[in-house]
């Protein structure tokens, strides 16, 4: 059975590719993007050395440690809250279709569609630590260069309403921040995204971490869980 270690590598390798000096170590890898540093851990971790790395960023960043392996029931020090979500795997195989003539599903190619998908991603999430909004902080324009990375954006009626993006690391294709619009939820937007995103990969298994309101489409869809999640979570502790 595949493991949460496919999710890991292509997260480390996702991250990598949206800020390229990216540090990376057996036990972790970490990006700094101006407002935000994340770190996703390759191995396990005591709850003392999550709390190092938290106290390694810059103060003035928001600061996520994403652990697949456990977690700790305690919460480490230097963090100021954790989330629990499932990391979902969906085995190589294509799904039909979605039929919806109201829906274009184009994968982005242009920098002023670029930065519209992003804008979606970081107000419809919301990314609370890349608020208010700047363009290229979370989707850098360098990546409509990188070739294994694909930002999809969902139109309805003429207007841009869902994006998510894709990255494909060579073994496996990660699905990241998927989202729609508060207004348009509910309409099967999101579904009609992603299953364009799996027919282009369809010799490709799928991993994501699922946040609840995700998840009863990634089921539907043939993702099953495989690990828990545990992001530590610390905001800015000052502005300088």
């Amino acid at each position: 059975m595949v493991g949460p270690d496919i999710y890991v590598e292509n997260a480390s390798a996702m991250w990598r590719a949206v800020a390229p000096d990216t540090h990376l170590v057996q036990a972790y890898s970490r990006a700094d993007l101006p407002r935000m540093t994340r770190l996703v851990l390759r191995e396990p971790m005591s709850a003392e050395s999550v709390s190092r790395l938290l106290d390694q960023a810059p103060s003035t960043k928001s600061v996520v440690v994403e652990d697949v392996f456990g977690g700790h029931t305690a919460l480490p020090a230097s963090a100021a809250r954790i989330l629990r979500m499932p990391v979902m795997v969906r085995p190589a195989g294509t799904v039909p279709a979605a039929a919806d003539e109201t829906v274009r599903i184009v994968e982005v190619k242009h920098p002023d569609e670029l930065v519209v998908a992003e804008r979606i991603i970081v107000e419809g999430f919301p990314v609370s630590a890349l608020l208010p909004w700047r363009r290229g902080e979370a989707l850098p324009p360098h990546l409509l260069r990188v070739s294994h990375w694909k930002v999809w954006l969902a139109y309805r009626q003429g207007e841009p309403v869902a994006a998510g993006y894709t990255y494909d690391d060579g073994r496996a294709v990660g699905l990241y921040w998927l989202v729609t619009s508060p207004e348009h939820r509910s309409a099967g937007l999101a579904r009609a995204l992603l299953t364009r995103a799996v027919r282009a990969y369809p010799d490709r298994p799928f991993t994501l971490v699922a946040t609840d309101a995700g998840l009863s489409l990634y089921k539907s869809l043939d993702f099953r869980s495989v690990a828990t999640a545990t992001w530590y979570m610390r905001s800015p502790v000052s502005d300088g």
